[in-house]
């Protein structure tokens, strides 16, 4: 993705099943490099029974543990997920994210704890500054032959390409909280939930990590098809 700071936040998550709770996999985590610092999310409060047989709240997180690194690395923990995020300081996929990824989830899978995992996921979510993506990128929308580029528009797209599936929602006019002035955000998912991965002690970790490294190809070429040629030169996406 963008080498400047136009990365908001960018979330690699899991759903699985599992036959142990949450908790069990706090200490195998704790052994992965900087991962120190636990907080119990409200959720926690909320009896197991509950969590389990709502599909509401089934999939939300118990824990945030936060990274002490100077990069903002967390990881969120649920019964049945587990997510890393990184919201400032990002580098690159190849060198810095990816390969926390590989580390965190090499870990928690040796563990034995997951029996399957149902779902895995990509979110990048990009601020363009002082930019509408609608005038300065390659988006062209008219209504009744007539340009709506200067207006206040939310455009949301759902497709599937190769057996993965995104979700890319797309908006000007607007404002992070990380930045003071108005500009454009492009939320990217990319996921694949039509496959289990059975974790047992045949379990391809190659196979695996390539479908995530897929995800994070396809979300790249979601976000260059939407802004111009001359943003992806500056963001270094040719």
């Amino acid at each position: 993705m963008a080498t400047e700071n136009t990365i908001l936040e960018c979330i690699f998550d899991i759903h699985f099943d599992s036959n142990t709770v949450s908790e069990s996999l706090l200490g195998d985590i704790a052994n992965v490099e900087k991962f120190t610092n636990i907080i119990k999310l409200p959720l926690h409060q909320v009896p197991e029974a509950i969590r389990k047989n709502d599909p509401n709240l089934k999939l939300q997180p118990l824990y945030e543990i936060k990274s002490n690194e100077s990069v903002d690395y967390r990881i969120m923990l649920g019964d049945n997920t587990i997510g890393l995020s990184v919201n400032n300081n990002y580098d690159s996929w190849e060198k810095s994210f990816f390969p926390k990824i590989k580390k965190l989830f090499t870990t928690i899978l040796k563990t034995g704890k997951l029996n399957k995992i149902n779902r895995i996921g990509l979110r990048y979510v990009d601020f363009l500054e002082n930019e509408n993506i609608f005038l300065t990128g390659k988006i062209n929308i008219n209504i009744n032959k007539k340009d709506t580029s200067t207006k206040t528009m939310f455009l949301r797209i759902e497709s599937t390409e190769e057996e993965i599936s995104y979700n890319k929602v797309i908006t000007n006019n607007s404002k992070s909280s990380e930045k003071s002035d108005i500009g454009s955000i492009i939320d990217i998912v990319t996921f694949k939930d039509n496959q289990s991965y059975l974790i047992d002690e045949n379990f391809d970790y190659d196979n695996f990590f390539n479908d995530i490294n897929k995800l994070h190809i396809l979300n790249e070429n979601k976000f260059t098809e939407v802004i111009s040629d001359e943003q992806a030169k500056k963001y270094n996406l040719q």
